[in-house]
């Protein structure tokens, strides 16, 4: 399967590694934040200033996790979830440019018929495509939009924070992924994000620290642990993953 991630995050054993782990798992339970309750309306997010820590300059700086579909398309008629499974394969042979052409094709023609209707599988597909082409801003739009229009789905607020860390904005991309989990707490990709985000938020305060106090080998040796961590390469029993 073709896609445009770069490589995602893993963790391997080792004692040191593991010591470094536990303070960094130590330092992310205390930002953790508390667990919030199911959300079945539109919430919105804080409105948070551009990251200032030069995070998109950081060459170790990884991408979380992309759902491929929404959780929910049963409302969908047979001809439609065809469809939308054709265009979910275009997109895996890496065919964005096409995938696009025939979902804003299908857009159209469905508004044309019933100007209120909205195909969930369709605009999330047409996220993924604007991501491929490398036209995040647009399809950071279209999955605020479908935050709006479908407050029910999680899959939108995950992919969006994983556009905002490609730019490195990994504040932002905690409040998305914060408004995932509290549109469904049990979203197992989100949550796993989440941990990983809060490994690369202590990474950027240790090189903060770093900067700001050079002498101060101890922020600098737990940076050094930390960007060890995101950079680690998978291990032989831990192949990588397709995203679900």
């Amino acid at each position: 399967m073709t896609t445009n991630h770069v490589p995602f995050l893993r963790l391997r054993g080792g004692a040191g590694r593991a010591a470094a782990l536990a303070g960094v798992l130590a330092l992310g339970a205390a930002l953790a934040p508390a667990p919030l309750p199911a959300q079945t309306t539109t919430a919105t997010p804080p409105v948070l200033a551009p990251s200032s820590d030069g995070d998109q300059a950081i060459p170790w700086l990884s991408n979380l996790l992309e759902a491929l579909k929404p959780g929910v398309d049963t409302s969908l008629p047979e001809s439609s979830r065809a469809l939308a499974q054709r265009l979910e394969r275009q997109l895996d042979e890496g065919k964005a440019a096409q995938t696009l052409a025939e979902i804003d094709d299908r857009l159209a023609a469905d508004k044309q018929k019933s100007p209120d209707a909205t195909n969930a599988q369709l605009l999330f597909l047409k996220g993924r495509a604007l991501s491929q082409l490398g036209r995040r801003d647009e399809a950071k739009a279209v999955y605020r939009d479908m935050t709006e229009r479908f407050p029910e789905l999680p899959e939108p607020w995950n992919n969006l924070a994983a556009l905002e860390v490609a730019d490195g904005r990994l504040d932002q991309a905690k409040v998305a992924l914060e408004m995932a989990i509290r549109t469904d707490p049990n979203y197992a990709v989100a949550r796993e994000n989440l941990g990983d985000l809060y490994i690369m938020l202590a990474a950027r305060s240790y090189g903060t620290a770093t900067r700001l106090n050079p002498r101060d080998a101890g922020a600098s040796q737990k940076e050094t642990e930390t960007r060890r961590l995101l950079d680690a390469p998978a291990s032989s029993d831990h192949p990588p993953r397709t995203p679900r």
